[in-house]
């Protein structure tokens, strides 16, 4: 398994807005009621799995290409392992958001 550090929401934020990483909202659909991050690919926690495992003829199906940086905002307790879930199945930069959604909201208010 690969290692993954965390990422502050306003580093997530400012990447995203070069379009240097894409983000991925792991939460739950029922924790989903909160809101919304703008741009964010949204994945159920329990399809990730299915949803970033490269397609037989090795194409990346939701983040295309591997190298892209990916910035997991999920439950706080399980987005260090949702990120190191994506890295381990070939992403090579991922990071989970340390304050997870409630820090990338407070950054798309300001």
């Amino acid at each position: 398994m690969s290692v993954v550090n965390s990422i502050t929401a306003a580093d997530a934020k400012t990447h995203c807005e070069h379009d240097h990483a894409v983000i991925v909202d792991a939460r739950p659909q029922v924790m989903r009621h909160q809101g919304s991050l703008p741009g964010a690919v949204v994945v159920e926690p329990t399809d990730v799995r299915e949803r970033f495992t490269p397609t037989p003829s090795g194409t990346f199906p939701v983040v295309r290409d591997p190298d892209t940086e990916i910035a997991v905002v999920s439950v706080s307790s399980q987005a260090p392992a949702i990120a190191e879930q994506i890295a381990g199945l070939g992403y090579t930069n991922v990071h989970y958001v340390d304050g997870g959604y409630r820090a990338m909201s407070t950054q798309y208010r300001t």
